[in-house]
This record gives C-alpha cells, sequence and structure tokens, in this order.
C-alpha cells in the first residue's frame, strides 16, 4: 500500500502537519461525503456537515495520536453531525412531509410501494433476531409508542436503559439494512415513532 499508515497520519496530523491534514482529505473526503448524503437530502446541508467535520478534526489535531482508525473517526463524527442537522430540522412543522416529497419524487409509486413492503419484510426480519430484551424494549417503544419513562416502569428498569437499549437497536437495523433503504428506514422509524 503507497498511502502513509493512519498512524503516521495521525502522527504528522497532531504535530500540526498541513500536508497530513491534505492527505487524509483527499482519502477520506468521499467516504465521508456519501455517508453523510444518505442521511441528509439537502446538498448544501451535506456540504456544511462534510465541511465541518474536516475543520473539527483539525481543530482537534492535537488529540489524534489516540485514535486508532482516521476512517472511523471521520464516520462517527460525521454521522454524528449529520444526525445532528435531521434532528433539528424534525422540529420544523412541514419538515417530514418535506422530506417524504423528496423521496417520493424520486421513485414512482409502484416502486415506492414495492421498497416499503420489502423495507418492513426486513425490518420484521431483523426486529425477531435482536436479542429479546431489546427486541421488547423497541417494540414497546415503536409500536406500542410508550415513552423511555413508561417502558423503564413497565420492565422495572432505568430510563438510562431504555434509551441505550434503543440507540442499540436503531444501530443494529441501520447496519442490518442495505444502504438502498437507509432513506426509507429512517422515514419508517421517524414515522412510527411520531405517530
Amino acid at each position: 500500500m503507497n498511502q502513509v499508515s493512519d498512524h503516521l497520519l495521525l502522527q504528522q496530523l497532531a504535530a500540526g502537519s498541513e500536508a497530513a491534514f491534505s492527505q487524509i482529505y483527499a482519502q477520506h473526503w468521499d467516504s465521508v461525503f456519501k455517508l453523510v448524503k444518505r442521511i441528509l437530502p439537502n446538498e448544501d446541508e451535506v456540504a456544511d456537515v462534510v465541511q465541518e467535520t474536516f475543520i473539527l478534526l483539525w481543530e482537534q489535531r492535537a488529540k489524534m495520536e489516540r485514535v486508532v482508525s482516521i476512517k472511523s473517526y471521520l464516520i462517527v463524527i460525521a454521522r454524528n453531525k449529520a444526525f445532528k442537522v435531521f434532528q433539528s430540522r424534525l422540529k420544523q412543522t412541514d419538515y417530514l412531509e418535506k422530506m417524504a416529497g423528496f423521496y417520493s419524487e424520486a421513485i414512482d409509486e409502484t416502486e415506492q410501494a414495492i421498497l416499503s413492503k420489502n423495507l418492513e419484510a426486513m425490518l420484521e426480519a431483523e426486529i425477531q433476531k435482536m436479542p429479546p430484551r431489546m427486541q421488547e424494549i423497541f417494540i414497546l417503544s415503536r409500536r406500542e409508542h410508550l415513552s423511555y419513562k413508561e417502558i423503564a416502569e413497565r420492565l422495572q428498569i432505568s430510563d438510562l436503559t431504555v434509551k441505550k437499549q434503543i440507540n442499540k437497536s436503531l444501530n443494529y437495523l441501520r447496519l442490518k439494512i442495505d444502504e438502498d433503504y437507509l432513506p426509507y428506514l429512517i422515514l419508517f422509524l421517524l414515522y412510527s415513532f411520531f405517530l
């Protein structure tokens, strides 16, 4: 492999090397962009999140020697920033409708119905594969629409445990569902949560 190792690049970056930063940017920009593009439909928001991810990398460069994988580090930062933007947009009253319109324009109704049925089948199959406690908490949250507090009281566990299990189950589903279905998965989970 001709590329400089992550470890060496991170050492150089920690020392303030702009050349190391440029090489990291060149190697990982595309991966970060593709990830953010799958989460956010707006090109400007995608560009902003990608830029903010690399700015944060530069600002945190002194701490980079402890990072093991540059790509993993950037993906986590970008994903978190993209979901923050996504969540802030959800607070706007018509954002869900606009987003649903964005995706429905991209596919005709027949294909969308097929994708929706396939997604539901995949989701159901993956939910059945979850560990029993995670599955139970997920179903109480998404199908019975119970709050974290209500689930915690019903199962006699802490709110924090419920929150962790919900996050684990969502991450599990994101990893298991084909990336072509990711936008629909996000919408499906959001609609099931807000309805």
